[in-house]
């Protein structure tokens, strides 16, 4: 009985100090992992928005220096004139001036030596004369103008790209005053020259037509430059300049400039001349020579920075 109390006081104590030892020994704490916070998912009808690709940088352009251009020289076909005149017989009896005067126009410029030429030439000079110099307004090559307030000879030119002598021309015009309600023609844009040094030969054309055609000279010893150029300044009763002191207009003997300049390029220009007998020689010194009622004629024509001259071999 002794013993089975002493056996149940020792167990008691084991569990004792059992109990004692776990209350001492340290606790481990266990952190937990952070709650993930999921992205809210975006609506599937939303999609991706692809980033734009920047331009890719353009090589930098060669800038070349411009050359002079030569105008490509008419290739001249036979031109069967007997047959030309009478297909413009037909358009003008049918009321088709314009067609006729195209027809013609074109046979000339593509055979200016062509047979009959001067009668192609008389027919042609007709027709130019009542397409762009008469009373009469010829659409689209001309159009009627009524002037209201605030015009002006040099304001109407400027706007037209013209030049107020056509104008004044073209409408009998005496002095620079305009009326109201005054009804003008007007030809807007200049009128283009073609020269051909083979043969002396200065032609006029507007919108591709024939107007007019003179006789030249030119410059000794073919000095007279070859290109495409486009008019420059234009003078009334041009002074000598090449020479110091100049030599005023009128001076007949040491001023070969005769009544009108028109500038092609540098010193080089379209001149009236007091020597007719040089029209047809190349006596000048580049320059193109006209004789003086006829530069007088074009120079009317000719509006600065617009009207091409070509000059050809």
């Amino acid at each position: 009985m002794r013993r089975s109390f002493v056996a149940f006081g020792v167990a008691i104590a084991a569990i004792v100090v059992a109990i004692v030892l776990l209350l001492r020994a340290p606790r481990q704490t266990v952190t937990p992992p952070p709650e993930r916070v999921e992205p809210p998912s975006k609506p599937t009808t939303e999609l991706p928005v692809e980033k734009p690709k920047e331009p890719a940088a353009e090589p930098e352009p060669k800038v070349k220096a411009k050359e002079p251009v030569t105008p490509p020289t008419p290739v001249e076909s036979v031109v069967d004139a007997d047959a030309v005149l009478k297909d413009a017989d037909a358009k003008e009896a049918a009321g088709k001036t314009l067609e006729a005067y195209k027809a013609l126009s074109d046979a000339l410029l593509r055979g200016p030596k062509a047979k009959r030429g001067e009668e192609l030439r008389a027919r042609l000079t007709k027709l130019s004369d009542a397409v762009f110099f008469s009373d009469k307004v010829v659409a689209p090559h001309a159009i009627n103008h009524q002037v209201v307030r605030g015009d002006s000879l040099i304001k109407l030119a400027t706007a037209h790209k013209t030049t107020i002598e056509l104008v004044r021309r073209l409408n009998g015009l005496k002095g620079t005053t305009l009326r109201l309600g005054q009804r003008l023609k007007i030809v807007p844009g200049g009128f283009d020259v073609a020269v051909d040094k083979s043969d002396f030969r200065l032609t006029v054309t507007k919108d591709g037509l024939w107007v007019r055609e003179f006789r030249i000279g030119l410059g000794k010893n073919g000095t007279t430059p070859i290109g495409g150029y486009v008019a420059g300044e234009k003078l009334p009763e041009p002074a000598y300049t090449r020479v110091f002191p100049h030599v005023p207009f009128g001076d007949k003997k040491r001023n070969p400039l005769g009544t009108r300049w028109i500038t092609i390029q540098g010193d080089y220009g379209i001149h009236g001349t007091w020597e007719p007998q040089s029209v047809g020689k190349e006596e000048s010194e580049g320059c193109v020579r006209m004789l003086n009622q006829d530069v007088e004629w074009l120079y009317d024509l000719i509006v600065k920075g617009s009207s091409k001259i070509a000059i050809r071999p």
